[in-house]
Formats: C-alpha cells, sequence, structure tokens
C-alpha cells in the first residue's frame, strides 16, 4: 500500500497530483498545503486524501506535519509548494507577471519570502521526511518542483526573488542526492502552468492537468542513475 506525500496540494500543478494518485484506493495520501481553497475540500478524492494544513516556511509547522506521520514510511514525495516573489502593488495594474519581478520593483520582503518558503522550507520539509522516505520499501523518490528560471544559464534576467531561490533549491536537491543516496531525487521545471501563482494566465500557460501528464513519465521511470537531475516537463535536461 504505496504512501505519498505531495505538498503545494491547495490548488495547481500539487492538487492535480492528488487527483492523478487518488484514483487508486491502495495508495494513502498525505496532502500537504498551508491554504486549502473549497474546490479542494470538495473534490472526489477527498475521502481518500490525509489534508494537513502545513507552513512549510515555518519550523514548528513542519514539525508538527512530522509528528502526525511519525516514522511511517514513505514511497514517494511531490513537492510542488512555493511562492512567486511577485510585487502585489504592480500586479493589482499590470496584467504581465514579468513586470512584477523586474529589477525596479524588487522589494525585500517579497524577496526574503521567496528565499524562505522556496529555499528554506523546501530543505526543512524535505530534510524531515528523509527518515520515512528512507524506511520505505520500496525505492523511495522525492521529486521537486522546479523552474528553468533557476538555471544560471538563463538568458532573459530579471525574476530575482523566484530565480534565485530556485536557484538555490537546485542546489539543496544536489545536495540531497549525494548525501542521501538511498533516496532518488530529481528537480522538475513543469514550465507555464496556469495556478494560483500568477494573478492571470501567461501567455503559452498550459493547464495542470496537462502538465502533470507530461512529468508522470519521468516520475515513474526515474532510476538510481537519474537521481539529482533536472530536467523539464518532456524530459529535457535542463544546464544548471
Amino acid at each position: 500500500m504505496p504512501t505519498i506525500v505531495i505538498s503545494g496540494a491547495g490548488s495547481g500543478i500539487g492538487n492535480t497530483f492528488v487527483e492523478h494518485y487518488g484514483r487508486d484506493s491502495s495508495n494513502i495520501i498525505h496532502a500537504l498545503d498551508r491554504v486549502w481553497y473549497e474546490e479542494v475540500k470538495d473534490s472526489e478524492n477527498a475521502a481518500k486524501v490525509h489534508q494537513h494544513t502545513v507552513d512549510t516556511s515555518d519550523q514548528a509547522s513542519v514539525e508538527k506535519f512530522k509528528s502526525s506521520i511519525g516514522d511511517a514510511p514513505v514511497d514517494l514525495f511531490i513537492h510542488s509548494a512555493a511562492v512567486r516573489g511577485l510585487n502585489p502593488e504592480i500586479t493589482k495594474n499590470d496584467p504581465l507577471p514579468a513586470n512584477a519581478e523586474t529589477l525596479e520593483v524588487v522589494v525585500p520582503d517579497i524577496f526574503r519570502e521567496a528565499l524562505v518558503s522556496n529555499v528554506l522550507g523546501s530543505f526543512m520539509l524535505i530534510r524531515a521526511l528523509l527518515p520515512n522516505l528512507k524506511a520505505s520499501k520500496e525505492k523511495p523518490k522525492c521529486i521537486v518542483m522546479t523552474s528553468g528560471m533557476g538555471s544560471i544559464a538563463n538568458n532573459s534576467g530579471g525574476a530575482y526573488a523566484y530565480g534565485s531561490s530556485k536557484a538555490a533549491l537546485n542546489y539543496v536537491v544536489k545536495s540531497f542526492t549525494h548525501d542521501v543516496p538511498e533516496v532518488m531525487f530529481a528537480s522538475i521545471h513543469p514550465g507555464k502552468v496556469d495556478t494560483r501563482m500568477t494573478h492571470v494566465r501567461e501567455e503559452g500557460a498550459i493547464d495542470p492537468e496537462e502538465a502533470v501528464d507530461l512529468m508522470l513519465p519521468i516520475i515513474d521511470k526515474l532510476t538510481p542513475e537519474q537521481s539529482g537531475m533536472y530536467v523539464d516537463r518532456n524530459g529535457k535536461g535542463i544546464p544548471w
């Protein structure tokens, strides 16, 4: 009976993963988010899911969740929780998310939130779950939703808070790969996806269902030799 933990499960990509794995009644799913929306609470798979209100940027909140599951083995952890780091004053009047994260409009509080949530919060949550993953009788996997914006080889500029937080997250995951060889890790860039992370649908964005469908084969086929890879939703490698 596989046990799956999914963060950022209150909406978007995380919730779509919950819906997918929830179709198999043999799965035990722990769904984490700091905000739960009504459409998720009323979803057809909600009865099969253990919902936990967890703020990944708050160590006490992470520890409370860890205490609730104890030493139970976890076979798959999909970490989808993140914040975009957009300046809310800009998003009130500008329809383009990119204009809310330029050099001129980045403010310290927004930058700090992105680093704390996307980097430190991710580290604390993954580290807390390592004993559970290592206790799995299967080949445990930790899949992290990252971004192509975290590539130092990027040629676009901007996205200072989000991009730098994802670059740091990539380092964290890569380090886990070396320090915890018993667990398979992968950093996957889902591409532009229409989620609550932005205030409008970005040009070229796809629906969460399509993004998850593309990523599932990568997750299912992940091997120990591939652990630590940084790829897009089609499985293509991204320069670090």
